[in-house]
């Protein structure tokens, strides 16, 4: 999948959690902050986060642990790689401010 690196999946009964590192945060910003959040409305599947310091910011996608089939599990990194894909100049000027 294009773009997608390091992606941490994790299983905490009852969830799956995917997380993927986008970037890391050069200070507070309030209209960075609220970018993500109105991409978060776009978004039908995951969401933009930060990470428990505040330091970093990661797309993170659950999906329920019962039930879950293959294609739910693909359509979780289709997500991420979708959102790569038409996202990714706008996530670059993000990193760098």
């Amino acid at each position: 999948f294009d773009g997608i690196k390091n992606l941490i999946v994790g299983v905490t009964p009852p969830i799956i959690i995917f997380e993927q590192h986008l970037f890391s945060l050069r200070s507070d910003n309030i209209q960075l902050f609220k970018s993500l959040l109105i991409k978060n409305r776009d978004i039908i599947h995951g969401a933009f986060a930060l990470t428990e310091d505040g330091k970093r910011v990661i797309f993170r996608y659950t999906l329920q642990l019962h039930n879950l089939d293959q294609n739910e599990f693909d359509a979780a990194i289709n997500s991420l790689s979708l959102l790569l894909s038409e996202y990714h100049e706008q996530l670059i000027q993000f990193s760098k401010q």
